[in-house]
């Protein structure tokens, strides 16, 4: 899977896109290759959101998070895609469509 940020008014750490790609792992294996995610992250205040737009075959799944952490932030947004990707994944495999 393929991963492109966007930082807005926060400051570009490793640490940050490291823990981004670790939490992604768990997304792969419910979407089909090849699958693009763009995650931008954004602070406002005291409010830090992540936005994440996921496309894959035919598919496209928004997800966004706001938490005081921008790390918080990042783990809601990826639990809510991995769920979305694993619903589109059963009802796939369902309707035999793999």
């Amino acid at each position: 899977m393929e991963l492109d940020f966007t930082f807005r008014n926060v400051e570009s750490t490793e640490a940050i896109k490291e823990w981004a790609l670790k939490r992604f792992k768990k997304v792969v294996k419910h979407v089909k290759e090849p699958a693009h995610a763009h995650l931008t992250l954004i602070v406002d205040k005291h409010r830090h959101r992540a936005e994440c737009t996921l496309r894959t075959d035919g598919e496209t799944l928004r997800a966004a998070g706001e938490t005081a952490d921008m790390y918080a932030s990042i783990d809601a947004v990826v639990a809510t895609i991995e769920n979305a990707a694993r619903r589109t994944k059963e009802r796939r495999v369902s309707s035999h469509e793999l």
